[in-house]
């Protein structure tokens, strides 16, 4: 039985609205049809118009009085001269009924305490704060036995202690009745729990009946208001994409013109650390928390960092060691803990340090809404679902890794980043005063991962007037910080703080090139971090960049950096064919490099020769 009222309240005439060209009624419908699982589906309205579409195509409707003030009421009118065992209750509202829910339902009806039960009805797990705070979204709590206690629009349990991690349930309006249980409620006056909630089951609870739920993981969509509608409309224009009907071949006019996005909020300055809860406090979702991801470099030092972070609920600070490059299986797992730790998806990820932290916090925050493991995800725009809100905080300026669309990652087959449109920052915070106690070797090796990404920017095939503005602004700031002398600490900071930024825009639209290639492949098999690996093979392209490396050894001069020798030396042939093939399977960067003919310019034992002399 599906009762359908036209006059609903909140939205009047939902059930006749357009849902990819049927009604929400009739979908509704043919949903419950097609389950297979029922002898006999009527639709039980008021409503001439509602009645008029069931029959017009094809379905069985009956018509009750109008008087009815609950679809329960309009049920039992209407089953009470059937010779029926079970009648289940669908809402008309449900265009997305599926047959496994049902089946759930239907199954209480043949455990051992069946006998006990006068109707079951179904309920789904909560992890949208906005949701459970919803009025329109009817919460239920149960006894040990999954026995309903009471029904509400309000949060059951408040949430007085929050440190405590309760499952809220969603009430799904989908019922299985014994018929005397819907005849009894039939004829039962309403109380006043029942009048003051809106919530019809609750009568079947203040008469002392059995109300037996069963959780199922199936969301659908209930349209209670406009934006219900809207949000069923995109999935069934999701099913018609995924399904598509034969079509006449038709002219498409695509563009070769990539649409990225950007760091939508950033905040520059001195001290600007210190208004993170100012920041952040507009995206908390309720009790869930925000979780802060700490080079544990800063483990020692709370004061730095630590004490200055507002704690609240059950935020959690996780500190990260950076001494490899971050790998797919280190997301997975910190992934997994957050999940394992929390009820609720976080509000956010927070990530505090260099590259290598903010690379992960990005990762973090893609395999918290995304399936399966951060290696499947490895690669051009294979990300599916929206990040969770995530923002980065550097402590190390250079490796751009604050404004980029790409977080790198090694894989259990290849060093790879996962490039998307939603890796990047929901928000950036560059306080220059964080890079303050950068080791000198530390603050050389990840300013020239920025100068490096501007040379082999400006040196591309890639390169337009987008990338290039970017990128000889980060240039000329790369000089100046590293060869002039007559800038203050404050100053460098500041300055590399910006070349990092604008290195990092530099290769939005364009790609790096022959060092970071090769010193994935480096980081891969040997695990070198990424400043310093592309420094040691920096040093050793004269060929392909011959301007950059001479100013490059200038500035290596100039701040008496002494670069690891002999890194390579005792590698094996194996080893060096896994390098090889690792830099080699990076094809944007080699096309950005030496064009689209790169194969006929570059090979395996050309990559080996570079890789021995390192």
């Amino acid at each position: 039985m599906i009762p359908a009222r036209y006059a609903a309240t909140r939205f009047p005439g939902k059930l006749m609205q357009d849902l990819g060209g049927k009604s929400v009624i009739r979908r509704t419908y043919e949903a419950t049809i097609n389950s297979g699982l029922f002898d006999s589906v009527y639709v039980v309205t008021d409503s001439d118009i509602i009645y008029d579409e069931i029959i017009s195509h094809g379905g069985v409707a009956i018509m009750s009085k109008k008087e009815h003030t609950c679809g329960s009421d309009r049920i039992a009118e209407a089953v009470e001269n059937m010779d029926v065992d079970i009648v289940v209750n669908v809402q008309g509202d449900e265009p997305f009924t599926d047959r496994e829910s049902l089946e759930k339902v239907l199954s209480v009806f043949y455990e051992e305490d069946s006998d006990k039960i006068d109707l079951a009805s179904l309920m789904t797990p909560m992890e949208d704060w906005d949701d459970i705070m919803n009025p329109n979204s009817v919460k239920v709590i149960v006894d040990e036995n999954n026995y309903a206690l009471y029904f509400s629009r309000a949060p059951i349990p408040y949430p007085r202690d929050r440190e405590i991690n309760h499952t809220y349930h969603k009430h799904k309006g989908v019922y299985a009745f014994r018929k005397q249980a819907i005849l009894d409620f039939y004829h039962l006056s309403m109380r006043s729990l029942e009048a003051s909630e809106k919530i019809e089951c609750i009568r079947y609870l203040e008469y002392g009946k059995n109300i037996k739920m069963v959780e199922t993981q199936h969301e659908g969509v209930e349209i209670d208001t406009p934006e219900d509608l809207e949000r069923a409309k995109k999935i069934i224009n999701k099913e018609n994409l995924l399904n598509p009907k034969p079509v006449t071949a038709t002219k498409v006019i695509t563009s070769n013109h990539r649409n990225f996005p950007m760091v939508p909020k950033v905040v520059f300055g001195e001290g600007c650390f210190n208004q993170i809860q100012e920041i952040i406090s507009p995206e908390r979702n309720g009790v869930a928390p925000f979780i802060y991801l700490i080079d544990s470099v800063f483990e020692n030092n709370p004061s730095f960092i630590e004490e200055r972070i507002p704690l609240l609920y059950t935020d959690e600070i996780i500190y990260i060691s950076t001494a490899e490059e971050p790998k797919t299986s280190q997301v997975d797992t910190i992934v997994s803990k957050i999940k394992d730790n929390y009820q609720y998806i976080p509000s956010g990820i927070i990530g505090i340090g260099g590259g290598s932290i903010l690379d992960l916090s990005k990762a973090v925050a893609i395999m918290l809404s995304n399936p399966g493991s951060a290696a499947d995800y490895q690669g051009w725009d294979l990300v599916k679902n929206k990040a969770v809100y995530h923002v980065g905080i550097p402590t190390i300026s250079g490796t751009g890794a604050e404004v980029s669309r790409t977080t790198v990652l090694t894989g259990p087959e290849r060093k790879l980043g996962i490039n998307s449109d939603f890796t990047p920052f929901d928000q950036v915070i560059l306080d220059p005063t964080l890079i303050n106690g950068v080791p000198k070797d530390q603050w050389f090796y990840t300013g020239m991962d920025c100068y490096i990404h501007c040379v082999e920017s400006l040196d591309g095939t890639y390169l337009n007037a987008f990338s290039q503005s970017y990128g000889e602004k980060a240039l000329d700031l790369c000089k100046e910080i590293f060869l002039e002398n007559n800038l203050t600490k404050e100053d460098i900071d500041a300055k590399l703080m910006m070349a990092s930024w604008h290195g990092g825009m530099s290769i939005a639209y364009s790609q790096v090139g022959v060092a970071h290639a090769m010193s994935y492949g480096l980081a891969y098999v040997l695990g070198t971090k990424h400043g310093i690996g592309n420094c040691i093979v920096f040093d050793k392209l004269e060929e392909y960049y011959p301007k950059g490396v001479a100013v490059f050894k200038q500035m290596k001069e100039f701040h008496d950096i002494k670069l690891p020798q002999g890194i390579c030396a005792d590698v094996t042939e194996e080893q060096l064919n896994v390098m090889t093939k690792v830099a080699l399977s990076l094809e944007p960067l080699w096309e950005n490099a030496l064009g689209c003919d790169w194969k006929s310019k570059i090979n395996a034992d050309k990559l080996k020769e570079i890789y021995r002399s390192l």
